[in-house]
């Protein structure tokens, strides 16, 4: 399965429904898309947590009100779930930054994004670093729970055999074995913009690819025989 990060971020602006809709049209399984907080405490689309418009100063994005994100042509968590509810055959990878849980708490994190989702949310993945935040989301009714690991030897610790992840993230530099473990889970690694790194990827166990250049391994017919899409 090909993960876009951000939608098809090549042609359009990242995480906005243009960018979820060229991804769709490209043939993406899976997109994977990044979680704010605006000052009104509703959940926005996008990636870090300073907000950096064109020409003007950058300004923290729990900070904004919804208002000005709208003006600027954000993608809300709501239209996110609407457009989703439209296009029920792909995956949503939802991310809930280790910056964004530093500043909020757990409850007001994972919450407010799982109520929205419920409806559904058998097409949707909570991910996160943070274990309890994952076991939160799963006892409020979240189906699937994917956990960013900084070393694939962990995915062996207590921790992490007793939270069963569906899904376990990791970036490619990190990977510290030849193999990645098998498990109940499914390896997502990223992010992966070249054929050959894709199948070299799949030999190493690998299910799943977080791509920031989807157009590109769409194309790949080397990519493509190998993970079917």
């Amino acid at each position: 399965m090909l993960i876009a990060h951000r939608g098809d971020n090549i042609r359009h602006q990242e995480n906005t429904i243009a960018a979820f809709e060229g991804a769709h049209s490209l043939g993406a399984c899976a997109i994977q898309t990044e979680i704010q907080y605006s000052a009104d405490d509703t959940p926005w689309c996008h990636s870090g947590a300073v907000w950096r418009p064109v020409g003007r100063e950058a300004r923290p994005f729990h900070r904004m009100r919804d208002r000005e994100l709208r003006n600027a042509g954000l993608t809300s968590f709501a239209e996110l779930v609407d457009w989703a509810g439209r296009h029920r055959h792909l995956d949503w990878f939802v991310e809930l930054q280790p910056a964004l849980l530093e500043r909020l708490t757990r409850k007001d994190a994972v919450g407010p994004l799982v109520r929205r989702l419920l409806p559904f949310s058998d097409s949707f993945i909570v991910l996160a670093q943070d274990i309890h935040s994952l076991r939160l989301a799963r006892n409020l009714g979240c189906h699937q729970v994917a956990l960013k690991l900084d070393s694939a030897a962990k995915c062996l610790s207590v921790d992490v055999v007793t939270l069963a992840p569906d899904y376990l993230q990791i970036r490619d530099d990190q990977v510290d074995c030849q193999e990645l473990p098998p498990g109940p889970w499914q390896w997502v690694v990223y992010e992966i913009n070249s054929a050959t790194d894709a199948v070299r990827w799949r030999d190493r166990g690998a299910h799943h690819l977080l791509t920031g250049n989807l157009p590109l391994l769409m194309r790949s017919r080397e990519a493509s025989d190998v993970y079917g899409f």
